[in-house]
């Protein structure tokens, strides 16, 4: 099924399942922030369970989202 598809079957619901099922998305999937999942990759890594490949051209992070970036790793200690 692809995202579109999904989307489509999510607007055809009647308000009361959409409620229903975003109660169920939230209880299973809790959201996470970026500091949240920068931490748990950096433990990962020291904890020798995940081995990053470096960036490369095209997923490199640039301009705004570079710059968040390296405020959050700042904020958590991780830039090194």
């Amino acid at each position: 099924m692809s995202f579109r598809e999904i989307q489509n079957a999510v607007a055809a619901l009647p308000a009361e399942e959409k409620k229903r099922l975003t109660a169920w998305m939230v209880a299973s999937y809790p959201a996470l922030d970026v500091e949240t999942l920068m931490a748990r990759a950096s433990r990962m890594i020291e904890e020798g369970n995940w081995h990053p490949e470096p960036p490369t051209g095209e997923n490199i992070p640039t301009g705004a989202t570079l710059d968040r970036v390296l405020d959050t790793a700042e904020r958590l200690g991780l830039r090194k």
